[in-house]
């Protein structure tokens, strides 16, 4: 593989590689040379000159797409018009044009488009599809989840600029809960957001907001900060049981630690369950699936059809704040 995009989570990708006997980065780029440097001496692979010179290294047969979300369909295309497998971060864009264009490409030159919604890979997760598939709810009515993490932001970062990162925490980490409740509770059909930029220095909104309607008429609220502590948490409500799952995100960002700091309680009427979880490394698990998909296995769990499903989300809640009308999907 390729790797595009060599800043914190593009290490931590990398990381999950090498935990792996599948995977291997035999390349690396990106626009910082000095971190170039450092990233391909950490681990082992060559530092090319520019993005091009990278993907179009001998030994590549996929690329990791770690890079900011507004060039990530232009990259794509690159990448599937010389027959590479591509597995791009979350958000899969900043349009559903480009998410088109994206999936278009890769589907033209028949190689795997895999989106990195790695959250719903968690054991916990996994556990809490099972529940629900088990009916321990029964008929869920509400959910609330929430995914902040303070930062500091400065303006050589593009997470500091509107135009390169609207909906602040809702794009970046919010999506992430968004994607998980689709996948719980089935397809989300209207949304409507607020959004304000109420503490940082950055242009972006620091806080953001979504009530979600979903097909089967569950509601649901999804909120995020840039500016409170960290804090992940996802609530069901249902018929006969309410589910609380919370994360202590000071292990962040050891993502295959997350399992091992994570509280699950399933509430009755008359009593509580603490629910075992079976951990998993999140990323590595996404990342050895991806491996699987440019071996010729199955399509990707989150594909592009998954990753612009939750982008449209994040949009409509965008075109909702400035429309002041809840927007269907």
């Amino acid at each position: 593989m390729a790797l595009i995009g060599t800043g914190r989570w593009g290490a931590r990708l990398a990381m999950a590689a090498r935990r792996s006997h599948r995977l291997h980065i035999v390349s690396c780029f990106s626009r910082d040379e000095t971190r170039r440097a450092a990233f391909a001496a950490e681990f082992g692979c060559d530092g090319a000159g520019s993005f091009e010179e990278a993907i179009e290294h001998p030994g590549v047969e996929a690329v990791i797409l770690a890079t900011p979300n507004e060039v990530h369909a232009e990259q794509t295309e690159a990448c599937a018009a010389i027959g590479l497998h591509v597995f791009v971060e979350k958000p899969i864009a900043y349009s559903l044009e480009d998410a088109g264009r994206m999936d278009a490409a890769c589907r033209a030159a028949g190689v795997t488009l895999m989106v990195g919604h790695a959250f719903r890979r968690l054991g916990a997760a996994r556990r809490v599809k099972q529940l629900l598939d088990d009916g321990a709810l029964g008929r869920v009515v509400l959910a609330e989840a929430n995914f902040s993490l303070p930062g500091r932001l400065t303006p050589d970062q593009w997470r500091y600029y509107r135009s390169s990162c609207p909906g602040g925490p809702l794009m970046q980490l919010g999506i992430h809960h968004v994607d998980t409740l689709a996948y719980w509770l089935g397809p989300i059909q209207r949304v409507q957001g607020s959004f304000g930029r109420l503490a940082t220095s950055a242009e972006i909104d620091d806080v953001g907001s979504a009530l979600l309607d979903f097909r089967g008429g569950t509601r649901a609220a999804v909120t995020g900060s840039y500016v409170s502590p960290r804090t992940f948490f996802l609530r069901l409500y249902g018929s006969e049981a309410n589910l609380e799952y919370g994360v202590d995100m000071s292990v962040w960002p050891n993502a295959e630690l997350l399992d091992l700091h994570t509280g699950l309680r399933l509430i009755g009427p008359d009593n509580t369950e603490e629910i075992q979880v079976e951990p998993c490394d999140m990323v590595l698990e996404e990342l050895e699936e991806f491996a699987a998909c440019v071996r010729g296995g199955p399509v990707p769990e989150t594909g592009p059809a998954e990753g612009t499903a939750a982008l449209a989300v994040i949009l409509g809640a965008l075109e909702s704040h400035e429309s002041g009308t809840a927007v269907r999907l």
